[in-house]
This record gives C-alpha cells, structure tokens and sequence, in this order.
C-alpha cells in the first residue's frame, strides 16, 4: 500500500537519484554533519522510528486478521445459512432440513458417509490469563464429519471430543491467552464441568479462535433445537453455481449458501475498526514525526548558513543544495526507519487478539513481521524524509550568497 504513495513523487525522487550521480553533491559532508548535532538526529530519528513501528505492527495487524480468516475456506466447500444471515451466530437451520441436504447427490462422500456438518455456534465468556479481565469465544459443536473436513486443522496434543460427552478441543493459540484452557483442565458452564481433552493447530485460520465440542452437548445445553448452519463438501468445485441455485429454489429448504473461503473473507471486515484506529493513530503521530524532520532541518539550515555560503562560493549551484539538503533529511529519516523496523520486530510471534465485529467474539493470532512489512516500513520513513526535507532544503538553496557567507 505504501508503494502507491510513491507514484506522485517518482519524477522529484528520480531527480534526487540523478542529481546524486550528475552534480558533485557533498553527500558526505551532509551525513557528517548530522553527527554534529547528535541530540537533535537522535531524538529526531527516535520519533520516526516509533511511528514506523507503529505502522508496521498495525499493517502486521492487518494481515494477521486477514490471513486468519482468508486461509479458513476450501473452494470446494459451502456454507449453509438461513437467507440473509451474514453470520452463523445470527443463523439457524431446522433438522430435517439438514436431513434433505445429506441426501443431496452434489455432495462429496468418505468411507463414513456424506462430508456434511450440522453445526452449532454460540458466544462465551471466558478469563483471560493474565487476570485483566474476560472475553467472548465462540464454541462451536460439531458433527464428527465437521472435524474430517477442516483439513487445515491437526491436533497436536491429547485427543478429538467423543459424542455424548462434554468435552472440550481447545486451539493452541488459546492457551497462554486464557486461564484453564490445557489438557486436564475443565471449564463449568450449563451446569456442569466440560474437560479439556485436546488440543489443536488452526493452522493460522480462524478456527485457531473457536473451541470445540460434540453438537449435540451443545445443543442440549442451551436448549437449541436447531442448528447454526451446515458445511457441505461437494464432489467438485464446479458444483458449486448449482447447488446454491438448489438452496435458493427448492422449497422445502429456501437456504442460502456461500462458498467457504468467500464466507471467511467477507469476515475480515471485521477487524477493520481495529485497523481504522491504528491507522488514525498512525496519521497523527506520522504528521507530528513529519514536523520533527522538518524542525531538525531548519535548524540545521538556520545554524550553518556560512557553511551553505561557503559551499555557494566553492561553486555549488542552488539546485545542488537543495538535492543536498535533501538528501540529508533522507538519511535522517532512513536511519528512523530502519530503527522502527527493527523495533517492530519485538512483536513478532506474540499471540494476541482482537473482537470479530460481526459476532463480538475473540479473534486470535499471531503477530507476523515479515520482509515485506519492515520494507514498507523504511520506504515510509523515506516519504517522511521528503516531505519533511523539502521545504528546509528550499529554504537552504535561496539563501542568497553575500547573507550567506556572513552568517544570518
């Protein structure tokens, strides 16, 4: 996202890049003398390097959310909802229908029967770890086939939920999150203690944010009769247009059904509150790091006009200043950049979570810095670095010379 910002300056960084290589530009002299006034670069750079961490975590932010929910979905697979729920909380579909739908010929089969999944989604309430408080966690009930066709999903330790008893798989990114979840441990709800018994690997989808259990415990203990949704499986993807035409017009269903991974992508735009804020914040901290630069630069420029005299007098032209003075805004900046980047990468792999705006429920994941993310990171420090250089640099190259050399 951050490249895009670069198209309008192209032609001015072009010019820098030329001026660099064309002019006699004392490029050395512009980075020993930020040396010269090591309070101010530092503080300077310190300011941009907290604004570029920011904005790296927020963009890692946004990825996280996204890849959650985007590698959740099979092309193969569809959701079963009643028409117009957005979400499986605010769905639910009869038994009998569900019934009909295993019959459905489009539907992919295993040695055990149809891969098809009646299913039961609700919101709880659970401690988190470190005591500040709870959260809501979806727990979702399955059918054994359910289990089978989350591919993506492994479980690393201890066992799958046995039907008829309440108990409890819980994903691995969950346990440090929130108090009592590990094998051996119990959670009390409806009545009764539910045991752990299992625990399993999300594969970074948005299942590593749900807990799981037999449907029919969790049915029978709210009291539901009827299911959230249903997954099906079809024996192709191309089946897809068909069968959803099937939901829509036979009318003893009149169901709606999306494809799996367009279900879990419309999702994303749950965290986009959370995005929004950490870019609100990103904006206003960028435009007070912006005048840092700036600030530094004019200073800079205000305490050597002699030197700029001098180097006017040696036969620098203006043009040459300004790409000089620029320059060194640049490497001011840079260097906060690759600071922030850096300082993101503290964040990388912490396990943390955000609200899922559509069900207000937890959503869980990882922090992921990557390459990409710590270069867009740099690359806004260097447009930090020209909008906050150009106007001292233009200032330094309009100096006229006889001011100049005598120093104010």
């Amino acid at each position: 996202m951050v490249w895009f910002l670069f198209l309008p300056l192209l032609p001015y960084l072009a010019w820098l890049v030329w001026a660099a290589l064309r002019h006699p530009i004392p490029l050395s002299y512009n980075w020993r003398s930020l040396w010269q006034r090591k309070v101010s670069t530092l503080s300077t750079a310190g300011a941009i390097a907290v604004v570029v961490a920011i904005f790296v975590v927020v963009l890692s932010l946004s990825q996280g959310i996204s890849k959650a929910f985007v590698s959740s979905g099979r092309p193969d697979q569809i959701v079963v909802l009643r028409p117009n729920a957005r979400v499986e909380l605010n769905s639910s579909l009869e038994r009998d229908r569900a019934r009909i739908l295993k019959t459905n010929p489009f539907l992919a089969r295993d040695a055990e029967g149809p891969l098809a999944s009646g299913e039961c989604v609700v919101v709880k309430m659970l401690e988190l770890a470190d005591g500040t408080g709870s959260t809501n966690v979806a727990f979702r009930g399955l059918e054994p086939a359910g289990v089978r066709m989350r591919t993506q999903v492994q479980l690393i330790q201890g066992r799958w939920f046995k039907a008829g008893l309440p108990e409890l798989v819980v994903p691995r990114k969950m346990v440090g999150r929130f108090a009592n979840l590990g094998v051996g441990k119990s959670i009390f709800f409806s009545g009764q203690p539910w045991a752990i018994v299992g625990v399993f690997d999300g594969g970074g989808s948005a299942f590593d944010s749900e807990v799981w259990t037999d449907v029919e415990m969790l049915m029978q203990a709210h009291r539901r009769t009827s299911y959230s949704s249903m997954l099906v499986r079809l024996s192709s993807a191309g089946k897809i247009p068909s069968f959803v035409k099937y939901l829509d017009e036979d009318k003893r269903l009149k169901l709606e059904g999306k494809p799996e991974a367009e279900y879990y992508a419309q999702q994303t735009e749950a965290g986009k509150p959370i995005q929004i804020l950490g870019n609100l914040i990103t904006i206003i901290l960028t435009v007070g790091a912006i005048f840092a630069a700036m600030n530094t630069m004019f200073a800079a420029v205000a305490s050597r006009t002699a030197e700029i005299g001098t180097l006017r007098a040696l036969g620098y032209r203006r043009v040459e200043i300004l790409a000089s003075f620029q320059w060194e805004a640049l490497m001011l900046c840079a260097l906060g950049g690759l600071l922030g980047a850096g300082m993101a990468l503290w964040f990388n792999g912490i396990q943390t979570g955000t609200t899922n705006f559509e069900t207000f429920s937890d959503v869980s994941f990882a922090f992921t810095i990557t390459p990409n993310l710590m270069g867009q990171g740099v690359a806004f420090s260097v447009l930090m670095g020209v909008l906050g250089g150009f106007f001292p640099a233009w200032r330094a190259s309009r100096i006229p010379v006889t001011e100049a050399m005598k120093g104010g």
